[in-house]
């Protein structure tokens, strides 16, 4: 649409999500990955990329810069890396998309070290640590990982009782947990008020059930960007159950990340008929389906 890159340039990005909420066109994705970013809204332009990965692959001269420079405007530079190893194992598609892929290493190489090399006081990583802005919360606390934690132990110990945000909550534990911080500390985890010990904590994205779904599916899956979402999925329920270990329906937890990596594909499967195939309790299924769909739309 000839209007949505008019409102874009008038800056009115609102109207721009508002209009597209039910865009299924590359280029209308492309103007709300735009629009989310331009308003600092990284994560949610990620999930717009994840929600509609096939259909964007149709452009991936278009979406291969778009979803590095996002890993990369919020440092996760690994990530970056693996996204761009699946992009250069898809099939080839053009010249200009190999010429793209050729180049992003040195931009992913650029964007870390210019990262490294600029500092931030540690008035502006508290400031940040108060944010109401999802993204800039979790900019400063990996701004931490470097820094000596115990200087902004007051501003995390606030996050992980009064931040909204679950995921943020479980975050800024785990940072004190990669720090081995030994003392009881409260902690705020659906609902409930926990006594944590982060030293005494595993660490995140460990555990046997945790393996055990990740098996599953890698024997389920049989398409790389089904297999990339569901991982994706799990890490992210992973994340907001944490300090919980994933529960033992290792089986009814893959399947529902199966159905939904599947809808997210514009692909969905009838949920009682697959637990039929599968042998397993639709009422168990259906429920880890609602809750870890709820928590990927932000509903807790």
């Amino acid at each position: 649409m000839d209007s949505l890159k008019s409102l874009l340039d008038a800056r009115k990005y609102e109207l721009v999500i508002k209009l597209t909420e039910k865009a299924s066109e590359p280029n209308d994705l492309f103007y709300r990955i735009a629009a989310f970013s331009c308003l600092g809204k990284y994560e949610d332009a990620l999930f717009e990329i994840q929600d509609h990965q096939q259909i964007l692959e149709t452009r991936l001269e278009a979406l291969i810069p778009v979803h590095i420079q996002l890993l990369c405007t919020l440092q996760r530079y690994e990530q970056a890396e693996s996204v761009l190893d699946y992009y250069a194992n898809l099939p080839y598609q053009s010249q200009i998309v190999e010429e793209i892929l050729r180049k992003m290493p040195e931009i992913i190489s650029s964007e870390e070290k210019k990262s490294q090399n600029k500092y931030y006081d540690d008035e502006f990583i508290i400031e940040k640590l108060n944010s109401k802005n999802v993204e800039e919360v979790l900019f400063a606390l990996d701004l931490i990982k470097t820094r000596d934690i115990f200087t902004f132990l007051p501003e995390i110990s606030k996050i992980m009782i009064h931040n909204p945000i679950q995921n943020v909550r479980s975050f800024a534990l785990m940072l004190l947990v990669q720090k081995e911080v030994d003392r009881d500390l409260t902690f705020l985890s659906e609902g409930k008020i926990l006594t944590v010990n982060p030293k005494k904590l595993p660490l995140p994205f460990t555990g046997a059930n945790f393996n055990a779904v990740i098996r599953k599916m890698d024997a389920t899956y049989k398409d790389p960007t089904l297999s990339q979402n569901g991982v994706q999925i799990l890490s992210t329920y992973a994340i907001h159950i944490y300090p919980k270990e994933i529960p033992d329906d290792v089986d009814e937890i893959a399947l529902a990340i199966y159905l939904i990596a599947k809808s997210y594909l514009g692909n969905e499967e009838n949920i009682i008929e697959k637990c039929k195939q599968e042998n397993l309790q639709f009422d168990k299924v259906n429920a880890y389906y609602s809750y870890i769909s709820g928590i990927l739309k932000g509903a807790y």
